[in-house]
């Protein structure tokens, strides 16, 4: 059956689909529905129970579900509908048809003026880094095993390794050793550490938890349960170094190795993927290469903080309001914009100079000492005391700025030491 009364399609109920929602509702979109996979609303924060989020949106320190309550509250008041349980196998790359599955509803076919993506991302597996040894129980990610622990109540192991410093990985570290569990150490292939510089001092070293930097896991030991790894110093190809191999035995793996913008979907639809990214091209008003299908949040490109993902949000289901309403054409400038020679994740990639923007960007590798983040032409500077992957740095664009200057034909974003 062909559903074409709807404004704005959101799929993904996390903190940038519901914001999405709020957003296009705001902007004047009559009929707005999100889809979600999952049998309840949020997302990946539903499992978040520790604190640390909101501090900017709401001004306190909020835990993950409370974060989501509120706008979840907004998003209901405002109108939007959600339709859980319910997985989206198909979008047409010529029509933006949407096939949705619905053990009530059946398979429906949505024709939405507007699409917005924000299915958010996911983590690296073991096959990702291919670590010889056997394949036992006791190898998880580190979001599974949050889920495990925080939402249905089991606990992974007793004695655990993590491999990879990403936030979640640390955050578990922490959570781990709440439970009664011992932590033999985090292990970090690169010389810096993936996660937000708090949750190290926050989640290891409040807690004596070793880190250790350029060291590897380099096999796993065990038959039907994990027994133990091999683990070793890296040189500066990060290749291990046979002579500094060592055992250590625990029953538990948990990975934390990076996230993966979740972009099945947006492949399917014909959007353009960045090539480091891993998310979808878009411009300033979070617009696809497909004009209909805007994009937002971690699906993009991966955040530190979710306040940015739900500002996001708004800005994409606004904007994806302003297309369903004609208000928006797919004919509009495109001034690219390239990271500098410090710099290889940033989104946007196009600035249009219809309104003003942020653009997001990760340094390649540490600058440890004063730094300043820039653009070329100087439309925008700023010093720092330090600059580290692991944190996201921003540059704001006036739109204004953009428009004064008809011939420019490329923007460029870095951040040099000073």
């Amino acid at each position: 059956m062909l559903n074409n009364n709807i404004d704005v399609l959101i799929i993904g109920a996390g903190p940038a689909g519901v914001a999405a929602g709020i957003g296009a509702r705001k902007q004047g979109a009559e009929h707005v529905v999100v889809l979600e996979r999952d049998w309840d609303l949020g997302g990946i924060l539903q499992q978040c129970i520790h604190p640390g989020f909101g501090l900017r949106t709401f001004r306190e320190e909020l835990t993950g579900p409370e974060y989501m309550h509120r706008f979840i509250q907004q998003a209901h008041e405002a109108g939007v509908e959600f339709r859980t349980n319910t997985m989206v196998f198909q979008i047409d790359r010529n029509s933006n048809q949407v096939w949705t599955m619905n053990r009530e509803r059946g398979i429906e076919c949505l024709n939405p003026k507007a699409i917005v993506l924000t299915m958010g991302c996911r983590e690296r597996p073991l096959g990702a880094i291919r670590i010889p040894g056997t394949r036992p129980a006791g190898i998880y990610t580190a979001g599974t095993a949050q889920r495990f622990v925080n939402m249905e109540g089991y606990m992974p192991g007793k004695r655990a390794v993590i491999l990879g410093s990403g936030d979640i990985g640390l955050i578990m570290a922490r959570r781990m050793i709440w439970e009664g569990a011992e932590v033999e150490g985090v292990y970090e292939v690169m010389s810096w550490p993936g996660g937000l510089r708090r949750n190290i001092a926050q989640c290891l070293d409040d807690y004596g938890i070793p880190f250790h930097l350029e060291t590897t896991v380099t096999k796993i030991h065990g038959k039907d349960r994990l027994e133990g790894v091999t683990v070793a110093k890296v040189d500066a190809n990060k290749a291990p170094i046979k002579s500094t191999e060592r055992f250590v035995a625990c029953d538990t793996l948990l990975l934390a190795i990076g996230l993966i913008p979740e972009n099945e979907l947006s492949r399917m639809a014909g959007v353009e993927i960045h090539q480091v990214t891993g998310g979808p091209v878009v411009n300033d008003l979070l617009q696809t290469s497909n004009p209909a299908i805007f994009a937002a949040g971690n699906v993009v490109i991966v955040y530190d903080l979710v306040d940015n993902v739900s500002d996001e949000g708004l800005i994409a289901g606004a904007n994806a309001a302003r297309y369903a309403a004609g208000e928006i054409s797919g004919s509009i400038r495109r001034i690219p914009v390239k990271g500098g020679e410090n710099v290889r994740l940033f989104s946007p990639q196009f600035v249009t100079g219809e309104s003003d923007t942020t653009i997001f960007m990760r340094v390649t590798r540490p600058i440890e000492q004063a730094c300043r983040v820039f653009t070329t032409p100087e439309f925008y500077t700023q010093r720092l005391r330090y600059a580290r992957p692991g944190e996201m740095n921003e540059v704001k664009i006036k739109a204004a700025q953009v428009k004064a200057m008809p011939d420019l034909q490329e923007i460029i974003v870095d951040i040099q030491p000073v």
